[in-house]
């Protein structure tokens, strides 16, 4: 067992999946793992590799031999991978099992919230994954409002105006997802509140109301352009995330085009610099509030797999979105989740 050159590969092989290359990624994970088999976590780096490269049942097979891990990290990651890959495989019951055990050994278990009557006591509904779930998803808040019950959502400190000021139905408060108390009442995960209500996504897909309350019809007729996701995801970054040109060469081949190629460019993309200068378009600040001002000066968007795909689909904009290779468990099976939405 050559233990630091088995970490050595596994570095090597983040590095190399961050970058792109998911191929090069699966040999020096490969190569740690056989340097170090009892270093589980090893594997669940290889399923994502597999993942990318078009392998889902060998990925499971990562997953589920990582499942056996001595340490709770890696069984936790296992399970939320492996959960992920059955709801991608469209397989609900699986999927929403082992991603429910993705938090082993929390304490705020005893307090979570499985569907039981609330009698009057508050619900806190809070996001543990990325800020477009939060706008994804706050649609299953609905089905709590409509039968009486109070909800508290807590989402990520920079979207508390948005959806305090522009939601489409009122929730009992909007907090900062760092500072609620998880063992203070019945609570849940977002993405746990979903499988209680909607196992099978259909509610939720067949759901073609508003999220935002916009002010009316877009009156420039531009176009909206973000093509970068969060850099704070290294592992999905280069994945997700395209390029200007390579979003409008997309969208104009697309036969959901909605918009006139000679219309104005609007950025919706924060940071990237060097291409907004480049493209001589402004940057937009960060801030949801403002962006979504900027949204509803579209007439159409055209997104990578990022939080303002859904901002802009929520708010009634028609958006061309451009998916990797491999993409994530909700672009499969139809209908998508937002009528006004196609994929390039």
């Amino acid at each position: 067992m050559n233990t630091e050159a088995a970490a050595a590969a596994n570095d090597a092989g983040l590095d190399a999946f961050a970058n792109g290359d998911p191929a090069e990624a699966e040999l020096l994970l490969k190569k740690g793992y056989r340097l170090w088999a009892d270093q589980l976590g090893i594997l669940v780096n290889l399923g994502l590799a597999l993942m990318q490269r078009g392998q889902p049942d060998l990925a499971e097979r990562c997953y589920r031999l990582a499942l056996t891990s001595k340490d709770l990290r890696t069984r936790r990651s296992a399970r939320k991978n492996l959960g992920f890959l059955h709801l991608w495989r469209g397989e609900w019951q699986e999927g929403w099992h082992w991603h429910g055990q993705r938090f082993e050994g929390e304490a705020f278990l005893q307090t979570l919230w499985r569907g039981e009557p609330l009698n009057g006591k508050r619900l806190v509904v809070w996001n543990d994954v990325g800020m477009g779930d939060a706008f994804h998803f706050v649609r299953y808040t609905l089905p709590l409002l409509e039968r009486g019950e109070r909800v508290v959502f807590a989402v990520d400190k920079s979207q508390i105006a948005l959806f305090q000021q522009r939601l489409c139905w009122p929730l009992a408060q909007v907090v900062d997802r760092k500072r609620i108390d998880h063992l203070a009442g019945p609570q849940v995960p977002l993405m746990s509140l979903i499988p209680v209500l909607d196992p099978s996504t259909s509610w939720g897909r067949a759901w073609a109301g508003p999220t935002w309350d916009m002010p009316g019809p877009a009156a420039a007729g531009a176009r909206g352009l973000c093509w970068a996701s969060n850099p704070g995801d290294r592992s999905m970054h280069h994945y997700k995330s395209s390029s200007p040109e390579q979003l409008l060469a997309g969208a104009s081949s697309s036969a959901g085009a909605v918009a006139s190629p000679a219309l104005p460019l609007i950025s919706l993309q924060t940071d990237e610099l060097e291409t907004h200068r480049r493209l001589g378009l402004a940057a937009p600040e960060r801030c949801w509030l403002q962006t979504l001002d900027l949204v509803g000066r579209c007439q159409e968007v055209l997104s990578v797999d990022t939080a303002v795909a859904h901002l802009a689909a929520g708010a009634g904009r028609p958006v061309q979105l451009q998916l990797a290779n491999s993409y994530d468990w909700r672009w499969k099976g139809d209908p998508l989740w937002y009528p006004q939405l196609s994929l390039m």
